[in-house]
């Protein structure tokens, strides 16, 4: 009897030892699928978010050191003679002008610009010291000591400006119109797509255009921007000489007009510059901004070196 007991005691303990059939471990294996096919594209996203954001705070970090640089340079902005003005030239996207770093030799001059390389747009400073006892006034050698501080710059175009200067007395310039556009096209100079110009015929107040000036047709998402090849002719028909260029888009008449460029009389009145850097920061990131205004006046404000 007790060999027989030992018998059935061995036969339980082998049938509870056969483990899963094929059945189960077939639907173990299905389940488990079905998990990881859920999971995997939550992870996914979760690390896409991750590296957006991080890339997104990369950008703002660029943005803000940018704009707190150019703001101190314009902020300690002195000329460097008597005869002359802190600013040297100033656009829509670039900005020349000189600045009291505390160099002996006299103030530096600061060139703050859009460039593009490749596909990639980037916003530039360079810094070049004046040349040893030349001042005033001032001259400045060919090799600046230049930096990148954003890349991937999503704005700078003659309708979305990096740079706005405000005048004495009122007024702007180097960026997009006011609402109500002070130039215009005129009624017979509506712009047809498709179709190549070589004058912008205008009405309204007359602009100060350079040869080479940028001249930006429209405003917002629908703009184009034309070279100008000569000033504006004026007469009982004004219009501004460009270099020939196919309309990218219908242009009515009262579309604005404006030069992204200030005139030698308005860079001699800016007394602040509004600066709008706009970025992503590739790969993903979301388009960031930053906005800052910079008074050229500081309280050490002084016309002249020395």
């Amino acid at each position: 009897m007790r060999s027989r007991c030992g018998w059935q005691r061995h036969r339980a303990r082998r049938a509870g030892e056969e483990g899963f059939t094929l059945l189960e471990t077939m639907m173990t294996v299905l389940i488990m699928g079905i998990v990881l096919a859920l999971a995997v594209p939550t992870v996914t996203i979760v690390y896409g978010l991750t590296t957006t954001v991080q890339n997104t705070y990369s950008a703002v970090n660029q943005l803000v050191l940018a704009s707190e640089a150019v703001t101190r340079y314009i902020h300690e902005g002195v000329a460097s003679s008597s005869t002359d003005t802190p600013f040297v030239s100033a656009t829509a996207d670039s900005v020349t002008f000189t600045a009291d770093t505390g160099e002996t030799a006299g103030p530096e001059k600061i060139v703050a610009s859009v460039s593009t390389v490749g596909s990639t747009r980037s916003f530039d400073l360079t810094i070049t010291p004046a040349q040893s006892s030349t001042c005033p006034p001032c001259t400045y050698g060919a090799s600046p000591a230049g930096y990148v501080l954003i890349n991937y710059l999503t704005n700078g175009t003659g309708a979305s400006p990096v740079f706005t200067y405000t005048l004495e007395g009122g007024g702007t310039c180097g960026g997009p119109p006011p609402t109500t556009p002070t130039t215009t096209l005129t009624a017979s100079g509506a712009l047809v797509a498709g179709t190549a110009y070589t004058k912008l015929y205008v009405t309204g107040t007359a602009l100060t255009v350079a040869s080479g000036d940028s001249i930006v047709v429209g405003s917002g998402s629908t703009f184009q921007t034309f070279t100008a090849t000569g000033p504006e002719t004026t007469g009982a028909t004004p219009y501004i000489p460009v270099t020939s260029l196919v309309a990218n888009n219908a242009y009515a008449s009262g579309t604005s007009v404006y030069d992204n460029a200030c005139s030698a009389t308005q860079v001699g009145e800016i007394s602040a510059v509004s600066i709008n850097f706009e970025a992503t920061k590739n790969p993903g990131g979301q388009p960031s901004g930053y906005q800052s205004e910079a008074y050229m006046f500081a309280p050490s404000y002084s016309a002249a070196v020395g």
